[in-house]
C-alpha cells in the first residue's frame, strides 16, 4: 500500500506537464507471461518476465528478461575487455545470442493524448518502428472483484485479437494501460488472459520509480570528451526507448538507429533474418 501511495502522489505532482512528450515514468509493473501456444523445442512451456513502465499519458512494455540479459551481457563484455588490454592482447569478442533467442525483441509504446501506438521490433540492433492509432477495444466491466497482492482489482472481458479476454484492473492506480497491447480500461491492468487461459500475463509486482534507480556503468555521454555523437553499447543493446525508461524513468520514442516500416514489412524483416543473420547484418 505504500508502493501505490506514493505513485498516486507522483501523479498529482505531474499533472502540470502532463501534455508534454515524452512522459515521466511513475512506475513498473512485473508480469510473467506464459501460453500454451509458446514452447521451446524441448516442448516445454515457455514463461517470460516483463516488465511495463507506465506514467500518466505513457506506457512501454517490454521483455523483462532481456533487458537483464543484455545487462549481465554488458558487464560480461566489458570484463573481458579489460581482461585482454591487462594482457596487451586485443582480440575479437564473441558474443553467442543463442541464449537470448527466446526471449521477446517487440516492445510496445502507448500515448493516451496523442492516441499513438507504436510497435519496435528490434532485429540486429536495429529497432524497425510501426505507427499506428490506439486500437479501441471495448472492454464490458463487470461487478466482479478480486484481490491481486493487496490490491483490489474489478473484472473485464472484451473480444481482441481474435480472442475473448479476462482482465482486472485496478480504479484506484489510474493508468490506462497493461500488459502488451491490453489497455483503455479506467485502471491499470493486473492481470489478464484469454477464455481458456491459454494465454496468461500474472501479475509479479509492482514499484514506484525512483532518480537513480539504475544507472549505466560507465556513460560516455557524460565524459569529459564527450560530444552529441556519443553513444552507450547499453543502449543500443537494450534499445534507446527502454534505455530511456529504465535508466532515466522517461517514456518516448527514440529515433535513434530506428527504421519506419510497416506490418507487412517487418514480417519480411524478420523472415530474412531468421533465413541468414549475417546476410542480413551486412545487407
Amino acid at each position: 500500500m505504500k508502493i501505490l501511495l506514493s505513485i498516486l502522489f507522483a501523479i498529482t505532482i505531474t499533472n502540470a506537464v502532463l501534455a508534454q512528450s515524452p512522459d515521466k515514468a511513475l512506475a513498473r509493473v512485473r508480469y510473467t507471461y506464459t501460453s500454451k501456444a509458446d514452447t521451446f523445442k524441448n516442448g516445454k512451456l515457455r514463461s517470460e518476465n516483463m516488465l511495463l513502465f507506465i506514467g500518466k499519458n505513457a506506457s512501454l512494455f517490454t521483455s523483462y528478461d532481456r533487458l537483464n540479459h543484455q545487462l549481465a551481457l554488458d558487464q560480461k563484455v566489458r570484463a573481458k575487455m579489460m581482461t585482454m588490454l591487462d594482457n596487451g592482447k586485443p582480440q575479437s569478442i564473441k558474443i553467442d545470442e543463442s541464449e537470448s533467442e527466446w526471449m521477446t525483441t517487440t516492445n510496445h509504446l502507448y500515448f493516451i493524448k496523442e492516441n499513438k501506438h507504436f510497435t519496435k521490433e528490434i532485429i540486429a540492433d536495429i529497432s524497425y518502428l510501426i505507427e499506428e492509432k490506439i486500437p479501441i477495444i471495448d472492454w464490458n466491466i463487470t461487478k466482479d472483484t478480486l484481490n491481486f497482492s493487496g490490491i483490489n482489482c474489478q473484472k473485464a472481458i472484451a473480444k481482441f485479437e481474435g480472442k475473448t479476454w479476462v482482465a482486472w484492473f485496478a480504479q484506484l492506480l489510474p493508468f490506462q494501460a497493461g500488459p502488451w497491447q491490453l489497455n483503455g480500461l479506467p485502471g491499470l491492468i493486473i492481470e489478464a488472459y484469454d477464455e481458456q487461459k491459454s494465454t496468461y500475463f500474472k501479475f509479479a509486482g509492482i514499484e514506484n520509480t525512483n532518480e537513480g534507480d539504475f544507472k549505466r556503468f560507465n556513460d560516455i555521454t557524460k565524459g569529459i570528451n564527450a560530444d552529441e555523437g556519443f553513444i552507450n553499447a547499453i543502449d543500443v543493446m537494450l534499445g534507446f526507448d527502454v534505455a530511456d525508461a529504465y535508466f532515466s524513468n522517461t517514456i518516448k520514442v527514440s529515433t535513434v538507429y530506428t527504421t519506419k516500416t510497416t506490418k507487412q514489412q517487418l514480417i519480411k524483416f524478420k523472415e530474412a533474418y531468421k533465413r541468414d543473420p549475417k546476410a542480413f547484418k551486412n545487407k
